[in-house]
């Protein structure tokens, strides 16, 4: 097992996609493909906590809706209530779970591969 937390799985969710469209030696790809369905069920889980906390601090309009700042980029806090929203997401990002370790290995990838220091920045917690 490894523990990672909830912030390193969704770096690794993101960059994930890129390995995806990647021709990858076939034990890479295997245990890309292990980590990725590990990953998407503690991700999901994350997702679910994530909308908790938002529906329990976003301002709403008198429909229930979100409001969102002037650009449209945020979603607006109630008032008092931004440190305490700020805590709970981070408490969640900092979350530590363990999943199955796959043994992933530079070699695992091959010397052709090329990737990005953020790519594999996210990798590296699943690696041995």
């Amino acid at each position: 097992m490894v523990t990672v937390t909830m912030e390193q799985i969704i770096d690794f969710r993101r960059s994930g996609d890129v390995f995806n469209a990647m021709a990858l030696p076939l034990k890479a790809a295997y245990k890309l493909n292990k980590i990725r369905q590990s990953v998407e069920k503690e991700a999901d889980f994350y997702s679910d906590k994530f909308q908790e906390i938002i529906d329990k601090y976003a301002k709403k309009n008198d429909e229930g809706e979100y409001v969102f700042s002037e650009d449209g980029d945020q979603i607006m806090i109630k008032e008092g209530m931004v440190d305490e929203c700020s805590k709970a997401l981070e408490d969640l990002q900092k979350l530590e779970v363990e999943i199955e370790n796959y043994g992933l290995t530079i070699e695992d990838l091959g010397e052709d591969i090329e990737c990005t220091p953020d790519q594999l920045s996210a990798l590296m917690p699943f690696m041995e």
